[in-house]
């Protein structure tokens, strides 16, 4: 096995000009074998021999030659190596004032020369034992600093690659969700009903990976520090309502039944809704999961923050099998659950509650649990009404890449042109084979910037607009649209994998579709828009003086 490494050795400076006191040093000194002597007459060549030997004690005699010993002590005490060595005064003198003068040049100690062995043995042991103490915390402190930083760095690229790879499976899986859906229909009318089932699988399987993929992104950006906080004044009973809606078949699943108590109509809040939303669905999707033929609540009470502040608490609570103390502190643990076997009989990958902890977090506010085993599971979140916002954070954006080629687009032929901004090429697909060729003609481009510039180009008649986009965002794409007077008039449609209908809304979008697309909504929004005018036959003045001729030109030229 191995062995721990040897302590380091004592090594002890002596400065003194008198050969005899340095040997006399010797002698005491080498009765213990961690201790190395070194002795150096001569002040003007102390420093550089505290350079060579690296010591851990210096002892200094006072009265010298040319350079006295306060002197000499105040020039370790500013020289950089032995700034912190300790220092031990020797001297015949014994009254206070010198001794005074000693610690005020920086000695750590005063010996009146010579002491006893013992005394002296004492004292070099005791302070040199404490100057590599602290030697040996600063490296301790050095060294996890920097596995600190290390950690931090490893931890940054981990979220930041599942951030990037979130993104980039998402990128194909919209495909499949939008080929399965288009190759379902095409069964359908085709006649192909055998091959329905199989589609509805990988549409329905797609939803899955889809779903999962999201909360990866979700818990990604949380730990990049990248979660933004979207801001309004919403109603709570609206929120409330529109969660238990989305939740219903996840009652029905296990023939639950949801109540909604307390103060549902508290008034309106100002935070993140889309975020408020999430968490509420997190943890009444959790209480249908682990709940068969029982009831779910969803109380909704006014409270306090710890600060005094006016708050609202969600309380969702379950009749389900509930929870040991054990299990309830490995809960807001990413990719951690209950136990083991909780992912195998009732799947999921334990993010939602860690999602759901940082939600509130970040909004100012808490979450914590109340259960007992066998008689279900209480989850308490607590919000203030007015939540404050995050500090803006820098970012580096990507280089834009250029916009592809675009279909041809004549106006004579009544066609609308639709300009489509995202940098997904198997949209540009799909859309391409969505909309009806007699009708629309789609234009492109694959970057925000991009997009504005193309925008002012071809004046289209509408705007279909991702949000995740390389360089400017949707968001701001969409804002410097509605600024322009050239473009604010023309209808923009928001399609996107994130789910913001509500800030669609706030920035005057004029539609909002979230990927996979619904192609028959997404058509019924498109028809919508005006068509372009047909352009007129063009005008011709005739002047001619000549009746007969004048009468002829005009009977040529009429259709």
């Amino acid at each position: 096995m191995p062995t721990d490494a040897p302590e380091p050795a004592i090594k002890v400076l002596l400065v003194d000009d008198q050969r005899i006191i340095g040997e006399a040093v010797r002698r005491m000194l080498r009765t213990q074998s961690d201790m190395e002597f070194h002795f150096c007459q001569h002040p003007e060549e102390a420093l550089a021999k505290a350079e060579e030997v690296q010591p851990t004690l210096i002892l200094q005699d006072l009265v010298m030659p040319d350079i006295d010993g306060l002197e000499m002590v105040r020039r370790f005490r500013e020289y950089p190596i032995t700034t912190n060595v300790p220092i031990i005064v020797l001297s015949s003198k014994e009254d206070a004032t010198t001794k005074a003068d000693s610690f005020r040049a920086g000695a750590n100690d005063y010996i009146v020369k010579l002491p006893e062995e013992i005394e002296l043995l004492a004292r070099v042991r005791y302070h040199s034992t404490a100057y590599m103490l602290r030697l040996k915390l600063d490296a301790q402190q050095k060294e996890l600093e920097q596995q600190k930083i290390a950690a931090e760095s490893a931890n940054q690229a981990k979220s930041t690659f599942l951030a990037n790879m979130s993104h980039e499976l998402r990128t194909p899986l919209n495909a499949i969700i939008g080929y399965s859906e288009m190759l379902q229909e095409q069964a359908e009318d085709d006649g192909n009903l055998d091959y329905l089932p199989d589609l509805k699988k990988i549409h329905t399987a797609g939803h899955h990976l889809l779903s999962l993929i999201n909360a990866v992104l979700d818990l990604s950006k949380i730990e990049a520090g990248k979660t933004t906080l979207f801001l309004e004044d919403f109603s709570i009973k609206k929120a409330v309502e529109d969660v238990i809606a989305l939740t219903q078949p996840l009652v029905q699943k296990n023939r639950n039944t949801l109540v909604l108590t307390g103060d549902p109509d508290a008034g309106s809040m100002h935070a993140d809704a889309l975020k408020l939303r999430q968490i509420l669905f997190n943890l009444l999707g959790n209480a249908c999961k682990f709940t068969s033929d029982g009831q779910v609540e969803l109380n909704v009470t006014k409270a306090t923050t710890p600060d005094g502040e006016p708050a609202i608490q969600f309380t969702v609570r379950d009749s389900g099998i509930g929870m040991t103390p054990e299990q309830c502190a490995k809960l807001f643990q990413p990719f951690t659950q209950a136990e083991s076997s909780t992912s195998r009989k009732f799947g999921g990958t334990g993010l939602g509650l860690s999602i759901t902890k940082s939600f509130a977090e970040i909004m100012g506010g808490s979450v914590r649990v109340e259960s007992e085993q066998g008689k279900g599971s209480a989850f308490i979140v607590t919000l203030p009404l007015i939540v404050r916002d995050l500090p803006p954070e820098g970012s580096d954006a990507p280089p834009e890449p250029s916009a592809t080629p675009d279909d041809q687009h004549d106006p004579a032929t009544g066609r609308r042109l639709v300009l489509v901004i995202d940098d997904d090429p198997y949209v540009h697909d799909m859309l391409r084979r969505t909309l009806p060729r007699e009708t629309y003609d789609l234009a492109v481009a694959t970057a925000g910037e991009a997009g504005l510039a193309r925008a002012r180009e071809v004046k289209p008649d509408a705007i279909l607009l991702d949000i995740v986009l390389p360089g400017l965002d949707g968001w701001s794409v969409l804002a410097e649209i509605r600024k322009d007077p050239a473009l604010a008039a023309i209808p923009v449609l928001i399609m996107t994998i994130l789910d913001q209908a509500d800030r669609a809304r706030a920035t005057e979008a004029d539609g909002f579709f979230t990927k996979p697309i619904d192609r028959e909504r997404l058509l019924e929004a498109l028809g919508q828009i005006p068509p372009p005018p047909v352009p007129r036959p063009g005008a011709m003045v005739l002047i001619e003086d000549e009746k007969t001729l004048l009468e002829t030109l005009q009977r040529s030229l009429e259709p």
